[in-house]
């Protein structure tokens, strides 16, 4: 899939892999740090090399257990921050 088709999609990334692809996300696992960023992730963050920030690696799956989708993200933890709701 080529960046245009993600850009032009109008909905959340999921709906676009199942209209698109028939892949339904059903769980994910996730694990988040705090970390100092490398000198090209500050320098494209805009923050300094002793700021902290939240890192956050997610794992998507699909019927029986098959990944669909990896993810790894730097945030600014000046600007966001992580909201997690349980039952």
């Amino acid at each position: 899939m080529d960046i245009g088709r993600l850009r032009a999609f109008p909905g959340p990334m999921y709906a676009l892999f199942e209209s698109e692809f028939g892949m339904r996300m059903v769980r994910a696992q996730e694990e988040i740090r705090a970390v100092l960023g490398d000198s090209a992730q500050c320098k494209l963050l805009q923050t300094g090399p002793y700021v902290p920030l939240l890192s956050v690696e997610r794992v998507a799956f699909t019927y029986n257990d098959v990944p669909m989708e990896l993810r790894h993200a730097l945030y600014r933890t000046d600007r966001h921050h992580y909201r997690n709701e349980l039952g």
